[in-house]
């Protein structure tokens, strides 16, 4: 045996352990993870506790350390841990022949096994404290901070309010942009707290991420979107959103030419959604205009009378969704427009033109920074569709082009201008007014203005 470990050897255990650490010119913090480096898969604390136990154990304030340790030191150290520990337990004396002692009477050995265990337990509820304090200072651990949550909540806000204003395109850079900030937030240290609002911001902005994804045409990242903001939604117990979501899945799921799975979406929100909110308006307004596009005439009569009983029975002042847009008017939307489709839909162009009208003129008296352009121009392409089959084409022509001048010229506009242009085809055929509207579409680009 070299002369350093003959010296080593004669020490006891926690200065053996620091001299071995010092002789190889480690401080506490390459200790701590040359640990880890020898548990391999196996769990340890992180990294500031063990530095705070091997500062306890070399202290020697410390009298005991569990065999899992003592094992990685010798592993680490290439030293035999019984070797290194010899003297742990006391340095208990070895072999069978000794002279008899005091201490080998049985009440001496009882009462030295129960100082022994009172030493033992005495040095368990020391180290348990200092978990209980590292579980504390985990559980206050955050790389996010009120003042993160609040910039994220004003991009949002930002993003609603300037929905019509900006293109879909940019906007989806934006949101999407933002989108993949909460999620690296929540692959960080954060509080619990703090996840809950986190879930809901990146719900609210995958809710707008579906929307813009249907405004520009893709009804598949859409209805992905949907997905993932009912799934945060719901995991942050927060029913609403998780309506706001069915809602964006049923609206994507009709404009695809799937209304069954629209009829669902809506069902589904309805179970999550309280029936004085104007979002249930909206969803069972969803609902009837689902069954309308199945033909299905008796089970829109349903669903739209109770659709218009819980907007009937709304207060007068209605509570904001979370992004801060005020429900009331998205209820009439629905209720007007929505209603208006779906009696286009089932024939009935009188009721159709009656509900259209009413779109119309609710998006008319809105005010010009919080209304949604391309709603209002299916709203006046519908009114043109119904005209066109009672039998006014040049009304209906002249409600076409001003839904064609629309700054937001998405594709579900541009749809429903094509319904607009067969009915036209269909109802007047040879006219110049429906010969000028085709026209008219044939020369226009979806997302400029003609």
């Amino acid at each position: 045996m070299s002369v350093h470990v003959h010296k080593v050897m004669a020490m006891d255990w926690p200065t053996r352990i620091r001299t071995e650490r010092e002789a190889r010119d480690w401080d506490k913090h390459t200790m701590a993870r040359r640990l880890r480096e020898a548990a391999g898969d196996e769990p340890l604390p992180d990294h500031t506790s063990l530095v705070r136990y091997i500062r306890r154990w070399e202290s020697g304030d410390v009298t005991t350390m569990t065999e899992r340790y003592r094992l990685l030191f010798g592993r680490i150290f290439s030293r035999d841990s019984r070797m290194l520990f010899h003297d742990h337990e006391n340095n208990r004396e070895e072999g069978h022949h000794r002279p008899p002692r005091e201490e080998d009477d049985p009440t001496k050995r009882r009462d030295a096994l129960k100082l022994g265990l009172a030493a033992t337990i005495g040095q368990v509820l020391s180290e348990a404290a200092d978990e209980a304090l590292e579980f504390t200072r985990r559980a206050n651990t955050s790389a996010v901070g009120r003042g993160t949550l609040d910039h994220l909540e004003s991009v949002i806000r930002d993003i609603a309010g300037s929905y019509s204003r900006r293109t879909p395109a940019d906007l989806f850079t934006v949101a999407r942009l933002y989108r993949r900030k909460v999620d690296q937030l929540l692959a960080g240290p954060h509080t619990l707290k703090e996840q809950r609002e986190l879930f809901v911001h990146a719900g609210l902005l995958s809710e707008t991420l579906a929307w813009l994804a249907h405004d520009l045409g893709d009804p598949l990242t859409g209805e992905a979107y949907a997905i993932d903001c009912f799934e945060h939604a719901d995991q942050a117990g927060h029913d609403e959103l998780c309506g706001w979501a069915t809602d964006a899945m049923a609206s994507i799921a009709l404009h695809a030419d799937h209304p069954a799975r629209a009829v669902a979406a809506a069902s589904r929100g309805l179970t999550r959604v309280p029936a004085d909110h104007p979002l249930a308006v909206r969803l069972q307004a969803q609902a009837s205009r689902g069954y309308a596009r199945l033909g299905d005439r008796d089970a829109f009569d349903d669903s739209y009378q109770q659709a218009d009983r819980l907007w009937n029975a709304l207060p007068s002042r209605t509570p904001a969704r979370p992004d801060g847009i005020d429900t009331g008017p998205l209820a009439t939307y629905a209720m007007t427009t929505y209603t208006a489709s779906s009696y286009i839909w089932l024939g009935d162009y009188e009721q159709a033109r009656l509900h259209a009208e009413r779109a119309v003129a609710a998006h008319e008296t809105t005010p010009p920074a919080k209304r949604s352009l391309s709603r209002e121009a299916i709203a006046q392409l519908d009114l043109g569709i119904a005209m066109a089959f009672l039998g006014s084409a040049e009304d209906a022509v002249a409600l076409g082009l001003r839904a064609l001048a629309t700054p937001r010229l998405v594709p579900s506009v541009r749809a429903r201008a094509t319904d607009l242009n067969t009915a036209l085809t269909e109802q007047h055929p040879g006219t110049s007014s429906a010969a000028e509207f085709q026209t008219a579409l044939a020369g226009i680009r979806v997302g400029t203005a003609p």
